[in-house]
């Protein structure tokens, strides 16, 4: 009975033990299951970390196939979609893209880590130089400018805009003037009141007698260039991306920026028409941007109109205000005159010979200009070079002044079409440089099949693994 006792009491110790050992190995399959749960999560984050640093490494090696002359020429990072084909395909970027993640994930047998099956690539929203009508194009040549020169345009800028505005008023006045003088002599010359000197003819109309090939100094000739715009980015119809116009709009310095860039990459004709004939597009490129024209003669002949209309504003008011000068028209109006007793007449004839004589000053500075010459933008007794005696001589021989007496400082030729491209839209200088720089390249070698609506600048990628999505956004920076 005892033994029976001592028997019980031991099963009842062995029972609970049992349901210990039942709780740890419940327990046990708890953590046993948090930890293969944390190994899992551990997984999945390795195969997302191999995948993105996959990702990142084929962006960046899909951006480095850069279009290299447009880098060389213009120092421009874009992204040929079409690979020198002409052919847009943005499935060729897709395939470049699945190679080089191909080439980051593969091991040294070729196989892909289990869990990163490599199932999709996809490119979208790429941002073109030509989206927003040149907009990226004109921020990624500010963006140049800006990094390239720190110095402020603020103050250039507003004394040019201060003297254009002035000149054209001037100009104003002058046009004004021909429109109310010329004409009245001739017109009394041919009625039936009083007699006139011969020469006094030769100043009523004087200045109607210009040609454009008067401003050319020395023996330079004119560029006879031609092109076809009618395939030209500003004309033709274009591939759109998602490219905005935001930030293009309404900075004035940033506009500045962008016609220093002008400036730097762009020929124009103080350069060419000392230059040796080249092969190529046009060949004075920042009056095409100015002018939009399809000839390098019809762009160069409206700037110089364009310059010699300002500077016969600016010398006919100089005139007008300066009585030295303004006694000697006067002088030669009434000896002219005398004859007719006329005083309306000898009058008009006094305003003929002033506004002749600011066009022949004018003549002799645009020669100036295109020979490199600067001039001061406020005349003074001493920076006048043509003497009214020498006047009717020069129309013979425009190339009598072209040496200045006394070197002015002011502006040159290149500071004259950087206050008339300021007067562009932003969209309109955007767009008509795309033209002249993607001429340029399509007369290089390898470069024949280039548009520039086919570089994208920025794009976004989305990339499928197995159980991995992937959404990157590329730029140059």
């Amino acid at each position: 009975m005892i033994f029976s006792i001592k028997s019980f009491r031991r099963a009842a110790v062995s029972e609970e033990s049992g349901q210990v050992t039942v709780w740890l190995s419940l327990c046990f399959l708890v953590f046993l299951t948090l930890y293969l749960v944390c190994l899992q999560s551990v997984q999945k984050q390795y195969l997302r970390q191999r995948a993105e640093q996959a990702v990142e490494a084929g962006m960046f090696s899909v951006f480095s196939e850069y279009e290299t002359h447009l880098l060389e020429e213009y120092d421009l990072f874009c992204l040929d979609l079409s690979y020198g084909s002409g052919v847009q395909r943005e499935d060729r970027a897709c395939a470049h893209l699945w190679k080089y993640l191909t080439m980051q994930l593969e091991d040294v047998g070729g196989s892909l880590p289990a869990g990163l099956d490599l199932q999709g690539v996809q490119v979208q929203d790429c941002e073109r130089l030509t989206d927003g009508q040149g907009a990226v194009f004109y921020r990624q040549a500010v963006r140049i400018m800006k990094e390239r020169s720190g110095v402020s345009l603020a103050q250039d800028w507003l004394m040019q805009q201060e003297f254009l505005k002035e000149a054209e008023n001037n100009a104003q006045r002058y046009e004004e003037d021909c429109e109310k003088y010329e004409g009245i002599v001739r017109e009394y010359e041919d009625g039936e009141d009083g007699e006139l000197e011969e020469e006094a003819l030769q100043w009523d109309g004087l200045r109607k007698s210009f040609l454009c090939s008067m401003a050319v100094p020395g023996h330079q000739e004119i560029s006879g260039k031609t092109v076809d715009l009618s395939q030209a980015p500003s004309v033709r119809e274009l591939s759109v991306g998602s490219g905005q116009t935001e930030g293009t709009e309404g900075n004035l310095m940033e506009k500045q920026w962008f016609i220093s860039y002008l400036c730097e990459y762009l020929r124009q004709a103080q350069e060419g028409l000392a230059a040796e004939e080249r092969e190529g597009w046009l060949d004075y490129q920042m009056e095409y941007v100015l002018c939009g024209k399809a000839s390098d003669q019809e762009n160069l002949d409206q700037v110089i109109l364009r310059i010699l209309l300002l500077r016969e504003g600016v010398n006919y008011v100089f005139l007008l205000t300066h009585p030295a000068l303004s006694n000697q028209a006067q002088i030669l109006a009434s000896l002219l005159g005398v004859l007719t007793g006329n005083a309306e007449v000898i009058h008009a004839l006094e305003q003929l010979i002033l506004l002749s004589w600011a066009y022949g000053e004018s003549v002799a500075e645009l020669r100036q200009l295109l020979a490199g010459h600067e001039l001061a933008l406020w005349k003074t007794e001493e920076d006048w070079q043509v003497p009214l005696s020498g006047l009717l001589a020069l129309i013979e021989n425009p190339g009598k002044y072209d040496g200045q007496g006394g070197e002015q400082k002011g502006a040159d030729y290149e500071d004259y079409l950087r206050m008339f491209l300021t007067l562009l839209p932003p969209e309109t200088l955007a767009m008509r440089t795309l033209d002249v720089i993607e001429g340029e390249l399509q007369h290089m070698e390898g470069c024949g099949r280039i548009h520039l609506d086919h570089c994208v600048d920025r794009l976004t990628a989305q990339v499928w693994f197995e159980g991995v999505f992937l959404e990157r956004t590329y730029g140059y920076e």
